[in-house]
This record gives structure tokens, sequence and C-alpha cells, in this order.
């Protein structure tokens, strides 16, 4: 099998998976902040409310991670079938398209 093939493959799963890590921690955290409020039984605080507000850029990623993939699955059968360039135009995130964009060897799983 030719590794050079299954190299832009790599680079999508680990950046993908990196990606929904990332958002993991962010509900988690975001969870925490809720229960809290919710446990004080008081108007959240100026720093909760921005907290919170990750909420749409939760939300705006995990859009643009189904763009992505979109994009990804138009170009199976092509000749350009993992081209992550291509793949993350329409990714209106420019910090996850260019997230998306990275080499493997850019970061440690």
């Amino acid at each position: 099998m030719d590794t050079s093939s299954s190299k832009p493959l790599d680079t999508v799963y680990a950046n993908s998976a990196r990606e929904m890590r990332q958002l993991q921690n962010q509900v988690q955290q975001l969870e925490d902040t809720v229960l809290t409020i919710v446990e004080r039984r008081t108007p959240p605080t100026s720093a909760e409310i921005r907290e919170l507000q990750d909420f749409d850029l939760i939300s705006q990623t995990l859009g643009g991670l189904s763009t992505f993939f979109d994009k990804l699955r138009e170009q199976v059968g092509t000749q350009d079938c993992t081209d992550i360039n291509q793949a993350t135009e329409s990714v209106t995130l420019q910090k996850l398209r260019d997230r998306l964009r990275e080499k493997q060897e850019l970061f440690e799983l």
C-alpha cells in the first residue's frame, strides 16, 4: 500500500479527532458552569455569561466540521479525494480552517 496516499487521511483523522476532543472539553466546562449557576440559584456573573457564549462558538465549530466532512465526501471517487484545502474552503471560521489544514507533524496526539 502506498503510504503517501494515506498521509492526507492521517491528517484529516488526526485534526478532526483533535477538534472533537477540544469541543468535548469546552462542553464539559460549560456543563460545569451551568451546574454552578443552577445550584447557586442566582443570575450568572459577567464572567459566567462570557463563558456561556462558548455555546455559540461550539455550534459554529460543529457546523464548520460538518461542512468540512461534506466537502471531503464530495471528493470521494475523484482524483483529489483528500484535498484538505479544497474541503476547508467553505469553513467560515478562519481559526478552524487553519487548524484543519495543519499537517500532522505540527502536533502530537
